[in-house]
Parts: C-alpha cells; sequence; structure tokens
C-alpha cells in the first residue's frame, strides 16, 4: 500500500471542503499571471510613447493601455482575495474536524493512558497543532502557488520577448532553486521537527507547574 503524503493527510480532515483548498490555489496562481499583465502594459505605453518622442501628445493608445492596466490590477487584488476566502474557510473547517477527531479519539482510551501522558501535552497536539495547519492551508499553499506561477509566467513572458532575457532568468531561477534546496535540506530539515518537539516540552512542564501551584 503507498504511504500517503503529510498533505493529502491533512486534506482528509477538509472533507466536503477539500474543494476548496484546490480552488483557493487556482485562483491564486490566476492572479498572479494577472499581476504580471499591468507591466506589460506600461511597457506598451513605453514603447508608444518613445516611438514619437518628443511629440509624447500623438501616440496612440496611452490612454487604453494605462486603463487596461488598472483593472487587471483590481481584478489580480479581487481574484487574490477570492482565493484566500476559498483556503480560509477550508482550513477552519479541517481544523475543526482535527479536533474533533482528536477528542473522540481521546474518548474512547483508557484510563491509564491519561496517567502516562500529560493533560498539557495532549492538549497542544489537539489545539494548538491543529491550528498550525490554519496558516498552512490558509496563506502558505496559495502564497506558495503564487511562488512558483509568478516566475514562470515571466520567464514565458521574457522569452516572448526576448529570449535572451529568458534564458538569463531562468539560469537565475534555477540557481536560486539549488542554493534554496541545499538550505533547506539534509541536516537542516531536522530544525523544524527539533523545534516543535521543544515546544512540546515547554508546554507540558508549564502547563503541569500551573496545576501543581
Amino acid at each position: 500500500m503507498k504511504k500517503r503524503s503529510n498533505l493529502s493527510r491533512l486534506l482528509a480532515y477538509a472533507g466536503g471542503h477539500r474543494k476548496l483548498t484546490v480552488l483557493g490555489c487556482v485562483l491564486s496562481g490566476a492572479a498572479a499571471v494577472l499581476g504580471l499583465v499591468p507591466y506589460v502594459c506600461v511597457w506598451l505605453v513605453a514603447r508608444q510613447a518613445l516611438a514619437v518622442f518628443p511629440a509624447v501628445t500623438e501616440a496612440e493608445g496611452l490612454a487604453r493601455w494605462g486603463w487596461m492596466a488598472v483593472w487587471f490590477a483590481v481584478a489580480n487584488i479581487a481574484l487574490y482575495f477570492a482565493a484566500l476566502m476559498c483556503t480560509h474557510i477550508a482550513a477552519f473547517r479541517t481544523a475543526r474536524n482535527m479536533r474533533h477527531a482528536g477528542v473522540a479519539h481521546l474518548m474512547e482510551l483508557p484510563l491509564g493512558f491519561f496517567t502516562g501522558n500529560r493533560s498539557g501535552e495532549l492538549r497542544k497536539i489537539i489545539d494548538d497543532n491543529a491550528a498550525l495547519t490554519e496558516d498552512l492551508l490558509a496563506h502558505k499553499l496559495p502564497d506558495l502557488t503564487a511562488a512558483v506561477v509568478t516566475p514562470l509566467a515571466a520567464i514565458v513572458l521574457l522569452f516572448v520577448f526576448d529570449w535572451r532575457m529568458g534564458a538569463a532568468c531562468l539560469l537565475a531561477a534555477v540557481i536560486s532553486m539549488i542554493a534554496m534546496f541545499s538550505m533547506m535540506g539534509g541536516k537542516n530539515a531536522k530544525i523544524l521537527a527539533e523545534y516543535q518537539a521543544a515546544q512540546d516540552r515547554m508546554t507540558k512542564a508549564g502547563t503541569e507547574y500551573v496545576r501543581s501551584v
């Protein structure tokens, strides 16, 4: 049996709201593409103005391209807002379902389990750790989608205008990705797990200390 990824296991708690997460990422990617159009409009305005310089007032289509840049910028904001609405709704429902599943599982455990496991640690696992998924689903997934789509769309756009500019940007993107993976992989990948474990120990010790007082 193929082991599911952590993201698939997390989205399994979303239930019927899983589609909202996918829709939010798609809308975020579309918003990223729309966000590049105003720059194209600015380039078209500059080209038209330079073609007739210094008689800039004789240039055609300046107002049209200017208004098009404005409307595409507004569409970018509206689409990104819609994307965040979708992912936030899905994230809140996912965290709620995780808490319900965790509490339901605790209700079925024998009393001896609670003797060997501190309440502070259990509370953090069910409540705080479930809340951490909200930021991932509501913000990081759509932002990651936009972060991937934007440079890809920009590189394609640059290849359309000048293949040399596109090739230069593609090379820079590849080098930066290799550097990022080298920093986040290997031994450095364990840092986040160690940080999470330290937080669990701090919460457990703090809750038990307060209860003892």
